[in-house]
């Protein structure tokens, strides 16, 4: 028979975790003591003589935990706003915040107060510049509070659950303040940077204002942009409707610069131009623009050729609720072929993403409804929460992937 293992503790280990009780005890009841005498005010011997014990403690909860003065620090530092060199100092951090208008004002309680994600975006929005804009109602958050939690949600920080809710009292967890000052350090990195678009009406924004993929990549990052695109644009020749290479023909004659190009288009060819074939080569100069196949390679090689080394970034668009779906799959996956023979960075949200709006339930949460044509959603134009949830996210990461390799 097999021997229990003796539990029992030996009494050099007694003796070790009695004395480690001890101190831990002893620590405790010092820090709550003085911070006791802190906030009380008084000017004792006993405060002054713990004052050192204090400044670790402090030191030792910043460092451990998410806190207000924590937060501040990396806001400020990561986006470029300023520069602070100590990060433990909490006061030093709060009057920087107030001087340039981070923070309305403060008393010395809220300096090492826990982070909730009220704080990050009230404090964000200001910092950044964020415009003010919401997708939608919010179930869990007063009208006076709003604003900076609806700017959040509009720019995919803190997207709304199935109830609407964004929980603005809610703590800030590890993994969402790493996804936090990654953002952060994105927008210093690509402010300034400039952004030049083509395509159709979700690179357009049609549901949500006019204010689309590139539009919102911008602002969020603190980049300027030329969008060209055009509700229902398509790369093949339809007659009097826009084509996306003479959206490129009309920049190249504005002299348009850029660091970066975003791109889509295809759900206006579907089923209304020739699907057509991928042509050998890369010589597009005489290639006519009769066929989808044809014409986006058209617009691939204008790209390179008006904007030589300038990466692009191509935006297949998710699921929609169209009348016959391979359509969809045919245009979708004969795009993804195409950009992989030009070597171009592609993001699809018809397969990375949940956003099928052929189920109704996601159809009618995001998607818009155009009044023109009834109460229905559309299941084609996403809305400012279908672009906070879905888009954003992964044409975020390939933005960052191409500026990174430049």
């Amino acid at each position: 028979m097999r021997k229990k293992n003796d539990k029992r503790i030996g009494p050099v280990a007694l003796i070790v975790v009695l004395i480690t009780m001890v101190i831990v005890g002893t620590s405790a009841v010092t820090a709550i003591a003085t911070h006791s005498a802190v906030r009380s005010g008084h000017a004792n011997a006993s405060a002054s003589s713990n004052e050192k014990v204090n400044n670790l403690l402090y030191s030792y909860v910043y460092n451990a935990t998410h806190n207000r003065s924590k937060w501040l620090y990396d806001l400020m530092n990561l986006s470029g706003l300023t520069r602070l060199d100590n990060s433990s100092d909490g006061k030093a951090i709060f009057r920087k915040a107030y001087e340039l208008g981070v923070i309305d004002a403060y008393t010395e309680d809220d300096i090492y107060q826990p982070l909730n994600r009220l704080f990050v975006a009230q404090t964000m929005v200001k910092a950044l510049g964020y415009p003010e804009r919401t997708v939608g109602r919010l179930s869990d958050v007063p009208p006076d509070r709003q604003g900076a939690m609806g700017t959040m949600a509009y720019y995919g920080y803190f997207v709304p659950d199935e109830k609407d809710r964004v929980y603005p009292d809610a703590s800030i967890s590890a993994k969402e303040y790493e996804a936090l000052t990654k953002e952060l350090s994105r927008y210093r990195a690509f402010k300034g940077k400039r952004l030049l678009s083509f395509g159709d009406s979700i690179m357009h924004g049609s549901g949500n204002h006019d204010e689309g993929i590139a539009d919102l990549i911008a602002v969020k990052y603190g980049m300027t942009v030329a969008d060209y695109s055009v509700p229902g644009a398509s790369f093949a020749d339809r007659g009097e409707r826009s084509r996306i290479c003479n959206q490129m023909r009309v920049a190249n004659k504005m002299n348009e610069k850029a660091d970066l190009i975003l791109l889509n288009g295809g759900t206006n060819d579907m089923g209304r131009t020739p699907l057509g074939e991928i042509a050998p080569g890369f010589d597009m100069a005489n290639t006519p623009e009769t066929d989808f196949s044809d014409s986006m390679q058209k617009a691939l090689w204008m790209l390179d050729t008006f904007w030589k080394g300038v990466p692009t970034v191509y935006v297949r668009v998710h699921n929609m609720n169209l009348a016959e779906d391979t359509f969809e799959r045919r245009y979708g996956d004969r795009a993804l072929v195409i950009t992989d023979k030009w070597d171009v960075k592609s993001v699809d949200l018809y397969h990375g993403t949940a956003m099928n709006t052929e189920i109704q339930s996601i159809c009618d949460r995001y998607t818009f409804v155009d009044e023109r044509y009834g109460s229905a959603h559309d299941s084609i134009h996403p809305n400012a929460l279908g672009y906070a949830k879905y888009y954003l996210p992964l044409v975020s990461q390939a933005v960052t992937d191409q500026l990174s390799e430049v």
